[in-house]
């Protein structure tokens, strides 16, 4: 019974997030003259489409019962992609210029090495799963630099924009703190989780309906900043070429 209801969750939540790609997608045809936000929505949709996804395999596989180190590099392996596509695109909206060529392959090249690891130990080590958890200090590495670079870029440009009258900026502010507390909180504290019980059933079920939910509430502001995109897209540019 345990394990239908496991399954049956990863399924709907999948599907779930497959969904809200889908309308994240079709959503951002209007918005591409606005190329970073354009580009922010484009990562957000692969970021969740890639967790729906990621869910399903794991529904289908069921690996957590067979391979429990295989499960956990393979979890590790789309929050990695997920927290590629935090940087990418949400310093982005506050920096404009953040993503640069060597900033691209810098982190293409550290994503290609990390899953190398992740996936040698899994192979390597089928029941320890003591040594896949340390395989994924390359991820908690990769994600306390991202957090570090965003929280730096909106500490630089936050209070200024407070002080700009362009639109709703206030509001974009406040949801840009509140989206990343949740995905640095959820992304962070899923794979420790993920590392310690491998093979437990309900920390990850919980894990998979509050990420559905951050999913959810992330895409539906990022509809709602579309909607003061000039505003706080002119308040952006004029803040960073300050710095």
């Amino acid at each position: 019974m345990e394990q239908i209801f496991y399954r049956s969750i990863l399924f709907l939540t999948g599907i779930i997030n497959l969904v809200m790609a889908g309308m994240l997608l079709v959503g951002s045809k209007p918005y591409k003259k606005y190329t970073i936000y354009y580009r922010t929505r484009l990562l957000t949709t692969l970021w969740i489409a890639s967790f729906g996804v990621g869910y399903m395999i794991h529904g289908a596989l069921m690996w957590r019962y067979t391979w429990p180190t295989a499960a956990s590099a393979f979890t590790v392996s789309y929050f990695h992609l997920g927290a590629i596509c935090f940087s990418w695109g949400y310093t982005s909206l506050l920096k404009p210029k953040y993503l640069t060529r060597f900033i691209f392959w810098r982190d293409i090249i550290y994503y290609i090495v990390s899953l190398v690891v992740y996936w040698i130990v899994a192979f390597q080590w089928k029941d320890a799963s003591t040594y896949t958890s340390l395989s994924f200090l390359l991820y908690f590495l990769y994600a306390a630099w991202v957090v570090f670079v965003f929280y730096q870029t909106y500490n630089q440009v936050s209070y200024r924009l407070l002080r700009l009258s362009y639109g709703n900026v206030m509001g974009f502010v406040r949801w840009m703190q509140v989206c990343c507390d949740l995905i640095v909180l959820f992304g962070i504290s899923s794979v420790a989780i993920t590392g310690l019980f491998p093979t437990d059933f309900w920390p990850y079920t919980l894990l998979l309906v509050a990420g559905t939910g951050m999913f959810a509430f992330i895409a539906y502001s990022l509809n709602k900043y579309g909607s003061t995109i000039d505003a706080t897209t002119e308040a952006t540019n004029h803040v960073t070429r300050r710095h």
